[in-house]
């Protein structure tokens, strides 16, 4: 439990990376991607007012709207929970859960120190007791797929109808790999709405990081930290029997 102990401060990133409330969902986009960072805080006269992440893009651009006309404060922004410095990172991860969000805010809406997300918690589940468990307690049987032929605006819609941060990308019962919602967020700061009509097979798709089903929590964490995913996909007798990725791992915790 060790690590799980550990204060929301240390394990936060620093400094928080903002924007103001009028900036347009491209601008925030664009900038997500430019930094690597799949959230953003949303600032309106100096105070923290939401959560701008990679996953409300995908929800807008699934839904076909045009995010070069839409200002952030109107995309269905996360209300920011706030903890303590002092707080530790399971009591983040309850409240992620409990409040369905991805982060939490270090400190206050006028005075953000740093901000901790569902990617922390599982890096600091692969050193934590609580990862001693089996994998099969977190997995996710119906992690959502897609085969080559899909869209990558198809695969979008299938994160946002599963509440997942990717999808499996399979040929058959091939794993090709994984797509996320930095996929989405990069094609499409890239090459605006045009590029989310690029098929799959088109796509230069992610091998994923495998697991055994056989693995402990832990042990999946570690993989997933060490190679820099967010989704790992599970192999059952060497087929994919589901996946887990930082935001089930989270959810998981926080019932545990």
């Amino acid at each position: 439990m060790k690590a799980l102990i550990e204060t929301v401060l240390a394990r936060s990133s620093k400094p928080v990376l903002t924007v103001p409330s009028t900036s347009t969902v491209r601008e925030a986009a664009e900038f997500m991607a430019s930094a690597g960072v799949r959230r953003l805080a949303v600032t309106e006269e100096g105070r923290v007012i939401g959560i701008f992440s990679a996953y409300h893009l995908v929800r807008i651009l699934a839904t076909g709207a045009d995010p070069s006309s839409l200002r952030v404060s109107e995309a269905g922004l996360e209300v920011p929970a706030f903890l303590e410095p002092t707080a530790t990172l399971l009591e983040a991860a309850k409240v992620m859960a409990s409040n369905n969000v991805t982060s939490v805010i270090v400190g206050s809406e006028t005075n953000p120190l740093g901000i901790l997300t569902t990617h922390d918690v599982v890096a600091a589940l692969a050193m934590s007791a609580l990862g001693s468990r089996p994998l099969s307690g977190a997995l996710v049987k119906s992690y959502p797929y897609v085969d080559l032929g899909a869209t990558l605006l198809e695969a979008a819609q299938a994160m946002i109808s599963k509440g997942t941060s990717g999808v499996l990308v399979l040929d058959g019962d091939l794993l090709i790999g994984v797509l996320t919602v930095r996929e989405v967020v990069a094609r499409y700061a890239r090459e605006g709405q045009e590029g989310l009509m690029t098929r799959v097979s088109d796509l230069p798709v992610p091998p994923g990081a495998y697991i055994d089903e056989g693995a402990t929590v832990s042990e999946a964490a570690r993989v997933m930290e060490e190679e820099g995913v967010d989704v790992a996909p599970v192999l059952c007798g060497g087929r994919v029997c589901g996946a887990v990725d930082d935001i089930t791992l989270t959810r998981w915790l926080a019932s545990s």
